[in-house]
């Protein structure tokens, strides 16, 4: 089985993420487009959540894969990146959303080539372009995303995520295999069960407020502008009857600390997705030590993870046995080798 044929067509909108730059995004990204054509013949859109496709990385200066598309592949990216070296690109549509580059602009490449993909980093602004790509006709949409703007792969934006990471992550095989664990750990927290109680979590996250859901169901406000170093402010809310802490914005260690030192009885905090909650992974032991049930509204789907066993600093890891460990690290996840080819997956 491809990598593809775990991607569609049961997803319409497809993040990817690399664990750090130089993860193997780019190549993993290519490796899909290369296998959604040939005789599979599906029509893509490609967005990213900042830049992709220029030949050197703007802030590192070393040299990037470019991303090549066949003729009618749909795109996003900015008004200075059409170049006469790169594909022609047939403008559908000049989008009211500005960057350093020039606006960004939705079109078609009429002929094989090389592009640049931009796009926003908001999430509401990339699902509403992922939604406009969709209505000219794409089949299937990849979002360039990133690590620091996991906005990509919230549920509310894409379907599903493919997790890209490498010997670039850092020196140590078994590291990079335990950091890829805890961004695959944060990922897959557990949905709330009970559908009344994600509906409440639901509106108290959507007005933006802080809030805690009582046993009879009643909810009470917590009065603060965030989540973030509000711990003590929604620890002074807790009664008996708490039940579940809904946080509409992030999880940080300080603030779950905070609630836990001052839960009142068995409760459970509820964060929106996976993407909102960041805690180190030292932490996120000591606080299931201290009894943390942390649960999300909508949980990630992640369709697998890629690896890449070569860093830009010359060092690398022995390709089969990186892949071999990572499978055993994650065995409920497909993982493939994209850097040798070796995309197909046996179960």
């Amino acid at each position: 089985m491809q990598l593809i044929d775990l991607i569609y067509p049961s997803n319409r909108i497809v993040s990817i993420v690399g664990t750090s730059k130089n993860a193997g995004k780019t190549v993993t990204l290519n490796e899909i487009i290369a296998q959604a054509g040939g005789d599979k013949g599906i029509q893509l859109a490609l967005i990213s959540t900042g830049r992709d496709g220029e030949r050197r990385d703007v802030l590192t200066e070393t040299e990037k894969p470019p991303v090549f598309v066949k003729k009618g592949t749909i795109v996003t990216t900015v008004e200075n990146a059409i170049k006469p070296e790169y594909a022609g690109i047939e403008i559908f549509s000049v989008t009211d959303y500005n960057t350093p580059m020039g606006r960004v602009v939705i079109g078609k490449a009429v002929e094989d080539g090389y592009v640049e993909i931009s796009g926003p980093y908001s999430s509401r602004t990339i699902k509403g372009m992922c939604e406009d790509m969709l209505a000219f006709g794409a089949r299937l949409v990849l979002i360039d995303g990133s690590l620091d703007r996991r906005a990509s792969a919230a549920p509310f934006v894409s379907d599903g995520t493919i997790l890209a990471t490498g010997a670039a992550l850092a020196r140590s095989q078994d590291l990079v295999i335990d950091k890829t664990m805890h961004i695959i750990n944060t990922y897959s927290i557990p949905r709330v069960e009970r559908g009344e109680i994600r509906d409440l979590a639901q509106e108290i996250m959507e007005e933006g407020k802080t809030g805690l859901i009582n046993e009879d169901l009643s909810i009470t406000y917590v009065d603060t502008l965030t989540s973030l170093r509000s711990g003590s402010l929604i620890a002074g809310c807790l009664t008996d009857s708490t039940r579940y802490v809904v946080l509409s914005g992030s999880a940080t260690t300080d603030t779950l600390k905070d609630i836990m030192q001052n839960a009142k009885g068995d409760i459970q905090i509820l964060v929106k997705d996976g993407t909102r909650v960041f805690i180190p992974p030292r932490d996120l032991h000591m606080l299931q030590k201290m009894g943390m049930q942390l649960k999300v509204v909508d949980a990630i789907n992640i369709i697998a993870v890629t690896v890449n066993p070569y860093s830009p600093e010359g060092y690398y890891f022995e390709s089969l046995t990186f892949l071999e460990n990572m499978r055993r690290a994650v065995p409920d996840i497909p993982v493939f080798d994209v850097m040798q080819g070796g995309s197909n997956y046996d179960y």
